[in-house]
């Protein structure tokens, strides 16, 4: 018996969660090789750089009528310096034709327009833009929950505190009630994916997954206060992609197992960049959560899953390039049977678009669904045989 139930658990530890992910960048638009969503060279667009976007929906009695793309937009700034920009705003698009696996080779947004801004900078906080926005639709009130950057310009540096704001009505400017900094005895933070749980019931908590350099998590209860957890999430690793940096991607999103697939952006240091002071490649890795614990973490990706390649994440070429060697993924969209659709920013400048299909060992996800009795009564059975 004792023999039995070790080697279970040993398939249990070792090899349940090994979950593999093929990504297949989208949007040919009449070329062979993939372009971007969202580029202001090509007109799409009247800010210069259109980067890291959110992704959600607009429903209707819980049918979902469009996708709405919240996008960070900058101009080039008049100051004459090389990479000197505006501050960032969130104007917010639709995409012409449904975001469906068979139309994602020619992906097309209505164009990024002044009459399209949604949300915009305000007050003395926000005074060097709102940025990296993420975005959650709760179906229970209605509310879209947007979490940004707040930053603030100060003489001599510039600030970043993750707020929010929430509003039923995301195209209009006017309508958005901010929440404020969420963490606001912290000098610095960012960067914020939440796991939304109303379908465990009242008294379950939410998680927030936060932060850049290293990651943690919060819990909330009623969305609006968060209590820090006191440990680090997600660490760097001296030894890998993600040697940098780690900051979290876009709200993590449930497998057909029941666990939770939680992209996270990293940073990997030291390469040559077209940019004299930039140093780094921006890859984004793969975290897979316990669907009933979302603290629990499965199993991390050794390998990236997203790395700059093409000319225009690269930054080299015919291309705007403002933070070369770069992909940052922020929006993202289930398209079923655990393939996922994502929106990367490439190279600060451009929105690209890609596929991912997570394929999970099915026997050994099988496994999982064992508890140790049911095991303990087989092997106690095979014992008195």
């Amino acid at each position: 018996t004792i023999f039995c139930l070790l080697v279970f658990h040993i398939l249990v530890g070792c090899f349940c969660m090994q979950c593999k992910v093929q990504t297949e960048r989208v949007n040919k638009r009449g070329g062979k090789k993939a372009q971007p969503v969202i580029s202001s060279k090509r007109g799409d667009s009247v800010w210069t750089y259109n980067y890291n976007s959110a992704l959600s929906g607009v429903y209707e009695n819980g049918e979902l009528v469009e996708d709405l793309l919240f996008v960070r937009a900058q101009n080039k700034s008049s100051d004459g310096k090389k990479y000197g920009v505006t501050q960032s705003q969130i104007p917010v698009v639709s995409p012409k034709n449904k975001l469906a696996e068979k139309d994602l080779d020619n992906i097309e947004f209505e164009k990024v327009d002044y009459d399209k801004l949604g949300f915009d900078h305000l007050g003395v906080l926000e005074s060097y833009g709102v940025e990296d926005p993420r975005v959650v639709y709760r179906e229970k009130d209605g509310y879209y929950y947007l979490f940004y950057s707040a930053v603030e310009q100060k003489p001599k540096e510039v600030v970043s505190r993750l707020a929010l704001a929430k509003t039923k009505t995301p195209r209009d400017p006017t309508s958005w009630e901010r929440v404020g900094p969420l963490f606001p005895t912290i000098y610095w933070s960012k960067s914020a994916a939440l796991i939304l749980r109303d379908e465990k019931g009242e008294g379950e908590p939410h998680y927030l997954i936060f932060g850049d350099h290293d990651i943690r998590m919060a819990v909330t209860y009623d969305l609006i206060t968060y209590k820090r957890l006191p440990d680090f999430f997600l660490q760097t690793r001296a030894d890998h992609f993600d040697n940098s940096l780690v900051e979290s991607g876009p709200p993590p999103m449930k497998l057909k197992n029941g666990n939770y697939f939680f992209i996270y952006n990293s940073a990997y240091c030291c390469v040559n960049t077209t940019r004299p002071d930039f140093h780094e490649q921006y890859n984004a890795g793969f975290l897979i959560l316990d669907g009933d614990d979302p603290t629990k973490i499965l199993q991390r990706s050794e390998e990236p899953i997203l790395s700059p390649e093409l000319d225009w994440e690269v930054g080299t070429g015919d291309n705007l390039g403002l933070v070369p060697n770069v992909v940052f993924v922020e929006g993202a969209k289930p398209l079923g049977d655990d393939k996922f659709l994502i929106f990367y920013g490439a190279s600060d400048s451009v929105l690209g678009a890609a596929v991912l299909t997570v394929t999970c060992d099915q026997f050994l996800s099988s496994i999982k669904k064992f508890n140790h009795y049911s095991m303990k009564r087989i092997c106690s059975k095979k014992k008195k045989k």
